[in-house]
């Protein structure tokens, strides 16, 4: 299952890489007077040079003059698979098999992971049933184990489909996508760094090879986009190699990457080879080959920092040397002195009898991310993870959709914090020449985790931040003018924790008795990065200023007011004319002489001749004052002292007018507080004493 890895290792095998006069050409209209067997004879060799963006196009033009030629439909089947196109594979695989099942019968697989390709998950298992029923020739490769996988794919991808993760995958915008092909990724502080094409066709027209070549770029991130797209100088670049498959170490200061040789096709395999740059003074040293991590007779490439199970640094890549399948995942121990250890398999559990690649190892979580085509999936390779590092991994899962789609995800990697990053893939909605999945293109990876508030609230100016707590905190969804009643708490000395969602805002309201009601907003936008968003809210305490509201007291069964207590009533006029919302209500008392009949009246009396000196004296309007009676039911103090005898004192107290200011926002009002004195005006009896030590 090797026919894709190529374009990840350096993007260039499937299309036309010929030099000269026929390169210059995009089509097959230059041979008009070739028959059918000739064309076919000319597709022949471009598929054995590698050269599938052409040899389809000579194919096509047999089909149309041999649509019944078995091996026609076979060839188109293969050139498209090569080319990334699904849909039409699985069409000539189709019609293959219907034509004649015995003469390709590696045909009943590869049409079974077309039609998975293409989200045809039940058809794709009836395909690949038959194909485990079909008897192989001698020269046949078996794929029956890999069918076993596939087949199981298609139920895993079915469930990973109903049950979409939070991750958030969107196409990468600028400079970082060209018309063919982009791949490893590395997110930078303020960009991108990665691997692309020099040019953008697909057909190299010049007489420099060394124009479709791979290299290293950078771009910075300015919004949503990436701009300023700059290739790396040379070194790590080199202009007659492929180069890409980089990264950085953490302090920017030394780059290990990928060198390819040309000198391959699709069967032999492009050779590549790990290299190191150290930068010094601003500079890039020359290329230093890991010789001890390279493999003579193959591939080593695809490198990622990462550790190991005791902690140690060391250097995870892809490698087609001795394992269990085609391409595993190695790792190597990173010495201080700029060495490195022995070579190991990242183990069974992460490598399969297929192919593991792209390895990225996030030291936030401690997870190893790779794509594998040997674990069950939705497309031909999907991104799995693992927690752990060799020697105790976990257990492997398939990181599930939108990450992974039915064509191939690969080079999934995180920045520092594990919450954005970017992946490689050829789904649809990639820059594509060919068909809707020809290419890859970088994908930009949010890793939306859910999302709380973490919060507490504090009295303003506290400086010490400490909770205050029994607030009642209410929070709210808000959609336009609606709001929506989430849920509540109680605070106590800990921060409260209310789950929120993306794409939404919200109201959070304090109360607590002495406080001023406290009301917050608070929007958690699509691309939110954290997972806990902490706050801390503020309650501005209650400060009532004190004004005093003096009594009016009265002589001995007398109403009038006298010339003392109407300068006295002038505090009450003050706060009615600063606060024109408020009102008054006025309360007539007398003592405990008299009947209770005469005493209502008295106390009435005594109100209103109260209520008429504020309405034509003062000038406050009638519909602010209201009169209200108590007669002598409700005492200030007692009117006879304990022994039972008359107190004059304590009557004088209780012969008063009381003013109760009401105010029309309660929140707002200061604290009234009443007091009064009885003069000696309307003091009566021997022996009064009120005020004075007896």
């Amino acid at each position: 299952m090797k026919y894709f890895l190529l374009a990840v290792l350096m993007p260039l095998v499937m299309f036309a890489n010929a030099q000269g006069e026929e390169a210059k050409l995009k089509n097959v209209q230059k041979y008009p007077n070739y028959n059918w067997k000739k064309k076919l004879k000319i597709a022949r060799k471009k598929m054995d040079d590698g050269s599938y963006y052409n040899a389809a196009q000579y194919l096509e033009d047999v089909y149309k003059a041999k649509p019944e030629k078995v091996e026609v439909t076979h060839r188109l089947g293969e050139v498209n698979r090569y080319l990334r196109d699904y849909v039409q594979a699985e069409k000539y695989y189709k019609a293959t098999v219907d034509k004649d099942a015995d003469a390709y019968p590696n045909d009943w697989f590869y049409l079974g992971q077309m039609q998975k390709a293409n989200g045809k998950y039940e058809e794709a298992k009836k395909t690949f049933d038959a194909y485990l029923k079909v008897t192989l020739g001698k020269k046949d490769v078996s794929y029956k184990n890999l069918a076993k996988v596939e087949r199981e794919g298609c139920d895993t991808a079915m469930a990973l489909i109903a049950s979409p993760t939070k991750i958030k995958v969107e196409r990468t915008q600028g400079v970082v996508n060209n018309a063919i092909q982009d791949y490893a990724p590395k997110p930078l502080k303020d960009g991108i760094l990665f691997s692309s094409q020099k040019t953008d066709t697909a057909v190299n027209i010049t007489s420099n090879q060394f124009d479709h070549y791979s290299a290293i770029f950078t771009a910075q991130k300015s919004g949503n986009t990436y701009t300023n797209k700059t290739m790396l100088p040379v070194p790590p670049n080199d202009p007659k190699s492929q180069v890409g498959n980089a990264v950085l170490s953490g302090d920017g200061n030394t780059i290990i990457y990928t060198k390819c040789d040309q000198n391959a096709n699709l069967e032999n395999k492009m050779k590549c080879k790990l290299y190191r740059s150290k930068k010094s003074n601003g500079q890039w040293g020359d290329a230093e080959e890991l010789k001890s991590l390279n493999f003579a007779e193959g591939t080593t490439t695809q490198p990622a920092f990462g550790v190991d199970g005791e902690s140690n640094e060391v250097l995870y890549f892809a490698s087609d040397r001795t394992g269990r399948g085609g391409y595993d995942v190695f790792y190597a121990k990173m010495n201080s002195d700029g060495s490195f250890g022995a070579v190991q398999n990242a183990g069974t559990e992460v490598n399969t009898p297929g192919d593991e690649m792209t390895p990225h190892y996030d030291l936030k979580n401690k997870t190893l991310y790779f794509s594998s085509n040997g674990h069950p999936g939705l497309g031909n390779m999907d991104v799995f993870k693992i927690k752990g590092a060799p020697g105790s991994w976990g257990a492997v899962q398939n990181v599930g959709v939108p990450v992974n789609s039915g064509a191939e995800d690969l080079y999934f990697a995180l920045d520092e914090k594990a919450a954005k990053g970017f992946m490689v893939s050829n789904r649809e909605g990639s820059t594509s020449p060919r068909g809707k999945t020809c290419c890859f293109d970088i994908w930009t990876v949010i890793v939306q985790r859910d999302v709380f508030l973490k919060a507490i609230y504090v009295k303003r100016g506290d400086a010490t931040n400490t909770p205050i707590a029994s607030v009642d905190a209410s929070m709210y969804k808000v959609a336009g003018n609606n709001f929506e009643f989430v849920q509540n708490a109680i605070t106590t000395s800990e921060p409260f924790v209310f789950p929120l969602k993306r794409s939404t805002s919200y109201k959070i309201n304090g109360n607590k008795e002495g406080y001023w009601p406290s009301i917050d907003n608070l929007t958690v936008s699509e691309d939110e990065e954290r997972d806990t968003i902490e706050q801390i809210f503020y309650l501005d305490p209650i400060v009532r200023k004190k004004v005093r509201i003096p009594n009016v007291y009265f002589a001995f069964d007398k109403s009038n007011v006298i010339d003392f207590y109407q300068k006295q009533i002038d505090s009450v006029v003050a706060v009615l004319n600063a606060n024109p919302g408020y009102s008054v209500e006025v309360q007539g008392h007398t003592d405990s002489k008299g009947t209770n009949e005469y005493n209502d009246k008295l106390s009435l009396r005594r109100a209103t001749e109260v209520k008429t000196f504020l309405i034509k004296k003062k000038g406050i309007a009638e519909s602010r004052i209201t009169v209200k009676t108590f007669g002598e039911n409700v005492a200030a103090v007692p009117n006879e002292l304990p022994s039972g005898e008359d107190d004059p004192e304590g009557r004088a107290r209780n012969r008063r007018v009381e003013f109760k200011i009401i105010p029309d926002k309660a929140e707002d009002a200061p604290e009234f507080e009443p007091y009064g004195e009885v003069v000696k005006q309307v003091k009566t009896g021997p022996g009064f004493t009120y005020g004075k030590k007896k």
